[in-house]
């Protein structure tokens, strides 16, 4: 490993651009990654059982049974049992029943014996409309006709799923609900969230070091970093989230620790060349990098035989971010902070 960084160290910098490339593809274009209901809005259904769970079988019967719109399932296996995700947009009738409801709770305070749009939701849904003496007892009714519709389409969903899978009295069903509007402020709030954290650390960066090119080749690792976790989002199915934008500022954080270290030790150290620097450090980073892959490895394990969605998501996530920390760090980061500190002493 002393002899790592030889004359033709600067080569290795076309590792990682060509593996960027190929990430880029994978994250944008083919297969991409996806976003979940938390910022898109829509409907998720888990299911847990003791009988196997077909992807193909799910799908054909809910296309039989019912009009889902963006439909996507996933199954998953463990020997402490079978589950399958379920995710579809808003059904197009709830939806525009709860537009008409909003409506109405819009213009009770200034037309409180307007019944309109109430009355217009009741109808939508197929219930009885009565005479009402009042707005407030027409939105009552509505709120009602909604909450009975959803009960009614969760009982036939269930109801579907159950007796054509043949599934058993241990099976358990779990519901997630995000209206669009709300899923539109989540996704905004996110953005902002990650913009700004990002902003952030590139500020700290360029305060510690006061150097431009080793701050951007720092940056550059940071963007390389969450890039590969993006493809470990794409090839494994996982959403982005209000659960795995989180993760991907934890990956910035872990990855961050090592081209920090690398580029105190190459600045500041002033003991023997910038290239043994270099490969001392290596040999750290290495060794950090490593306990943390297998702490994570451990935490995949655990949470996909439990099916513990959330921990598996972070984890992989990653996991797949810190193996693209070993090459944006030691191939892109290393070559280039030699190049400086080599050409500064020159």
């Amino acid at each position: 490993m002393e002899n790592f960084f030889g004359p033709n160290y600067k080569k290795y910098i076309i590792i990682p651009a060509i593996i960027a490339i190929i990430m880029i593809i994978i994250s944008f274009v083919a297969p991409g990654f996806s976003q979940g209901i938390d910022l898109t809005g829509g409907n998720l259904i888990i299911i847990r059982s003791q009988t196997e769970l077909s992807e193909q079988d799910i799908t054909s019967i809910l296309n039989e049974e019912f009009d889902l719109a963006e439909l996507k399932v996933s199954t998953i296996a463990s020997p402490t049992g079978y589950g399958a995700w379920i995710e579809y947009s808003k059904d197009p009738l709830a939806a525009q029943a709860e537009e008409m409801i909003n409506n109405s709770i819009k213009t009770i305070e200034d037309e409180p014996t307007s019944t309109a749009y109430s009355i217009e939701a009741i109808t939508l849904l197929g219930k009885e409309v009565e005479e009402y003496g009042n707005a407030k007892l027409a939105l009552l009714s509505a709120q009602d006709a909604l909450a009975s519709y959803k009960e009614d389409f969760s009982s036939r969903f269930q109801s579907a799923l159950t007796t054509k899978l043949g599934l058993g009295e241990d099976v358990e069903f779990q519901k997630k609900e995000i209206s669009q509007t709300l899923g539109q402020e989540s996704q905004f709030a996110a953005a902002q969230i990650f913009i700004f954290g990002m902003v952030l650390i590139a500020v700290v960066i360029f305060l510690a070091f006061r150097q431009f090119v080793p701050s951007i080749a720092i940056i550059l690792a940071m963007v390389f970093d969450i890039l590969a976790g993006l493809t470990g989002m794409a090839l494994m199915n996982i959403p982005l989230s209000l659960t795995t934008i989180p993760a991907l500022l934890m990956l910035v954080g872990y990855s961050v620790d090592t081209d920090i270290m690398l580029t105190t030790r190459l600045l500041k150290d002033k003991t023997g060349s910038a290239r043994a620097r270099a490969a001392s450090s290596m040999k750290t980073g290495l060794t950090m990098t490593g306990t943390t892959l297998a702490a994570l490895s451990a935490m995949i394990i655990i949470s996909y035989f439990n099916q513990i969605e959330v921990i598996y998501y972070i984890a992989t996530i990653l996991l797949f971010g810190l193996i693209g920390d070993v090459i944006s760090t030691w191939l892109m980061n290393a070559p280039i902070l030699i190049w400086f500190v080599e050409r500064v002493k020159k």
